[in-house]
């Protein structure tokens, strides 16, 4: 193609005959550029590439990429429900103690004692000459023995070894009679010594060899005894036995 051009271009400006006018000079130069515009844009754009100077081709953008979702949150273990702790049994009424005593008269004679909340009472193996005996908590630092002897005169024999003081400290025991108080048959009196009334039988305070302050009482008609003790004793044995004696003669107080 660029042969053919440049042929055409000799060509018009060969010298003829005559000078070809100016007009056809000019024609055949517009001529001759528009082929070579023509040649070059072909060129470019058989072979794709960019003239100087040109933007680049765009580029095709790729595919997007599938959005990856974000990984889960690790599992968080679910706490167990803590387990209840085991309900503690409310504890059971405190047992009436009289219901202790199988023999109606020795829980006859204890019962004025039996009344404070805190008492409890269980029953003991009882000794020698001895039918029953339980041995009860009174609460208030003190405490009983009630026996029941297998007849008043094993009861009058055994009485006698504390009337003398066997297990008792010297110069303590203090002995005399006792009875129901006229119209108030739940407070216990001694009897006054030069009266002559004998009561319902013996009551003997003393203190005993271990230090004890102790309240024995006796009943003729039943053969029934209570030996009251101070759990808790001050050291005064005076006012100690006094204190039982006060306790004794109306628990209620």
């Amino acid at each position: 193609m660029g042969g053919d051009v440049m042929a055409a271009t000799r060509r018009a400006l060969a010298p003829g005959g005559s000078r070809p006018p100016a007009m056809l000079v000019l024609l055949a130069a517009l001529l001759v550029a528009a082929t070579i515009v023509a040649a070059v844009v072909g060129t470019l754009s058989l072979t794709g590439g960019a003239g100087p100077g040109g933007p680049p081709p765009a580029r095709v953008a790729a595919p997007p990429e599938l959005a990856t979702p974000p990984a889960a949150p690790p599992a968080v273990p679910t706490e167990a429900a803590p387990t209840a702790a085991p309900t503690a049994e409310a504890p059971a009424p405190p047992a009436d103690p009289r219901s202790v005593f199988r023999d109606p008269a020795l829980r006859t004679l204890a019962e004025p004692f039996l009344t404070g909340p805190a008492a409890s009472c269980d029953q003991r193996d009882p000794g020698a000459d001895v039918t029953e005996t339980v041995a009860c908590d009174l609460g208030g630092g003190r405490s009983a023995v009630f026996s029941r002897m297998v007849s008043p005169e094993a009861m009058r024999d055994h009485r006698r070894g504390i009337v003398a003081g066997r297990d008792a400290r010297a110069g303590t025991v203090r002995s005399v009679r006792w009875r129901y108080v006229a119209g108030r048959p739940e407070t216990r009196a001694g009897v006054p010594p030069l009266e002559k009334d004998r009561g319902e039988g013996i009551r003997v305070r003393f203190v005993d060899r271990a230090g004890v302050p102790r309240l024995y009482f006796d009943q003729d008609s039943s053969g029934c005894t209570g030996d009251i003790a101070l759990t808790r004793p001050t050291g005064n044995d005076r006012a100690d036995l006094e204190a039982l004696r006060t306790y004794w003669a109306d628990p209620a107080e």
